[in-house]
């Protein structure tokens, strides 16, 4: 009996020696270029837990927009990468530059919940590589029920991105050249909402 249990005891010891697991095999072998061309190197994860980590690390505090038209319909955009860290969970990935000859607007989103003037939404990260993010918006209002949820998808080709939602609107920004500084901007008034991620 107690040869039985040695031979099992030592069995079960030299298979947890066998295992195929390597740890840093991946390392260095996958890095992403920042727009600025330093390298992020990462190590891939396992779980499909979306943060955002890739995306915005890679385009942090890049900043895009319609480069025909200095007041565009479509609103200027800027990405930062504080709003994935966990220990900085109030912090915007997203700012959207409205800018108006009159009146310009500028609000940031988060992920997880947001709100502002007593509307609420949420934000939920779908799909998270180096030059793609998507995300679902699901607007609750003033209700404790979900309105209606559109997913956005942005997605970096060829320096460009490209803009897609699932109500069928699509855009192209340029990386933008605006200075982007509140005194800098040319408007007659400028709101700053939540999240507002001036330079």
């Amino acid at each position: 009996m107690k040869k039985l249990f040695v031979m099992s005891l030592c069995i079960i010891i030299f298979s947890c020696f066998k295992t195929d697991i390597k740890q840093y095999e991946t390392w260095n072998q996958d890095p992403a270029t920042k727009a600025s061309g330093s390298q992020i190197n990462l190590i891939p994860r396992s779980y499909n837990a979306h943060s955002g980590k890739k995306f915005l690390s890679k385009y942090d505090k890049t900043m895009w927009a319609d480069k025909e038209n200095y007041f565009s319909s479509f609103s200027d955009i800027q990405f930062d990468k504080r709003g994935t860290r966990f220990y900085n969970a109030d912090a915007h990935f997203i700012s959207f530059f409205n800018i108006g000859e009159d009146i310009s607007y500028c609000i940031g989103w988060k992920k997880g919940e947001n709100s502002y003037d007593e509307k609420k939404w949420n934000i939920k990260f779908k799909n998270d590589e180096w030059d793609i993010l998507w995300f679902d918006y699901e607007y609750y209002g003033t209700s404790q029920e979900i309105e209606y949820t559109i997913t956005y998808k942005y997605e970096v080709i060829d320096g460009l991105l490209h803009f897609s939602n699932s109500e069928d609107q699509s855009f192209i920004f340029h990386p933008s050249k605006k200075n982007y500084s509140r005194e800098l901007i040319d408007t007659g008034e400028i709101i700053e909402q939540e999240g507002c991620l001036f330079l």
